[in-house]
């Protein structure tokens, strides 16, 4: 009896290895689609206005599963000709590829638009519908659009690349277009605020902040907003007898329109180094979590502690 087990035991470590070995040299998930990917890419480059196809496939391990087609289109290619390639990628692809993150890229007019769908939902030809009027309207180098999967942790999103507008101007047009969605906007225009907003973002809040804060914007504010109200700024300001100034002037326009408590992240650059003195204010609340230890200088630590005395209620 126990020799058998044993002889047991050694037959299935033998079927196990052959197992890995057969899984380690194939490297794949699944059947091999290199042949079909590079297929749909055939049946992409026949289409009206386009230019020039490449494909990309991965499917192992390492790399996951990707399905890439990236697409030129021709100097006179309309917007329905780019309309006509994303919905051939959709009707193509078809349950074969249900498995696999889905990634196309139309290079139309000097502009990029890429859409990358983790659900194999067939959304190209309706998000690149969107992201072509917003590509004429905001003249942006490149918007990308990432649709995530229900298991991600990650937001749908919508990236805008050197927008060629103000930063409240592309949010009207986002919201025009996508805004009923559940998605983050990330935008930032050459010499302008880098934004992060949540939507759906309503008209009215929108126009409750752009009165507040559009005279104290600077190139390299950073703002996040959630929930129709600023959750976290941050500036950087040079160091100096104007400072505390500053950062309350910032600090009381946001607050006028906000009705939570929120995040106010500042840092002090001084001297010819440029030397880094962050300081943090969690303005109307008491929320710090694990804050790591300061690395200020003693004048920038008196700055946030004067300011935690006026704006936070841990006191």
């Amino acid at each position: 009896m126990g020799e058998r087990r044993a002889h047991h035991r050694r037959r299935i470590a033998s079927v196990a290895a052959v197992i890995v070995a057969a899984v380690g040299l194939s490297g794949c998930f699944g059947p091999d689609l290199s042949d079909r990917a590079h297929d749909i890419g055939a049946v992409l480059s026949t289409k009206a206005g386009v230019e020039d196809v490449s494909t990309v496939y991965q499917n192992g391990f390492d790399s996951g599963r990707l399905l890439a087609h990236t697409v030129t289109m021709s100097t006179d290619a309309t917007h329905n000709q780019a309309l006509e390639v994303a919905a051939a990628f959709d009707q193509e692809t078809g349950p074969d590829f249900d498995r696999y993150d889905q990634e196309l890229t139309l290079l139309v007019s000097d502009q990029e638009l890429d859409i990358r769908d983790n659900t194999s939902s067939d959304i190209m030809a309706e998000r690149t519908s969107h992201l072509l009027i917003l590509a004429a309207s905001l003249s942006a180098d490149r918007i990308e659009w990432n649709r995530q999967s229900k298991q991600s942790t990650f937001e749908d999103s919508l990236e805008l690349s050197d927008a060629q507008t103000d930063p409240f101007r592309t949010i009207s047009a986002v919201r025009t277009e996508l805004g009923s969605e559940d998605f983050q906007l990330r935008t930032r225009a050459p010499s302008q605020a880098e934004w992060n907003v949540d939507f759906p973002f309503s008209e009215q809040a929108q126009n409750r902040l752009e009165t507040a804060i559009s005279p104290i914007l600077d190139q390299n504010d950073e703002i996040r907003i959630e929930d129709d109200q600023v959750s976290s700024y941050f500036v950087e300001i040079p160091d100096g007898p104007e400072a505390v100034s500053q950062l309350r002037d910032k600090i009381e326009r946001i607050d006028v329109v906000n009705t939570q408590s929120w995040d106010f992240h500042w840092t002090l650059n001084a001297g010819p180094n440029n030397q880094w003195n962050p300081g943090w204010v969690n303005v109307g609340g008491c929320d710090y979590g694990d804050e790591p230890d300061s690395q200020s200088t003693t004048g920038a630590q008196t700055v946030e502690d004067q300011l935690r005395a006026l704006y936070d209620t841990c006191q």
